[in-house]
């Protein structure tokens, strides 16, 4: 459910992968600053066409309002930029 005044995140991953779970992590702690409402997005499920696009990006932080994702790598620094926008 959509609060006003959080972010949407949509948070691009796959099972068995460090990176992705590193990254998570991290948003999660920038989810205690910055409200989030986060959708985790497995590139690898069948029905949702994103294993092609996304695959070799991953893990991938996009913001509906914005143009530009946020790809591997990045730091905790780089998501707060971004989410500032």
């Amino acid at each position: 459910m959509y609060n006003e005044g959080m972010k949407q995140v949509k948070f691009y991953t796959k099972l068995n992968c460090s990176a992705c779970d590193t990254a998570y992590q991290m948003l999660v702690i920038v989810a205690l600053d910055i409200p989030l409402e986060i959708d985790i997005l497995d590139i690898t499920h069948p029905h949702n066409g994103l294993e092609a696009a996304y695959a070799e990006l991953i893990p991938v932080i996009a913001v509906t309002d914005l143009k530009q994702e946020l790809v591997w790598p990045f730091s905790l620094d780089d998501i707060k930029a971004y989410l500032s926008h």
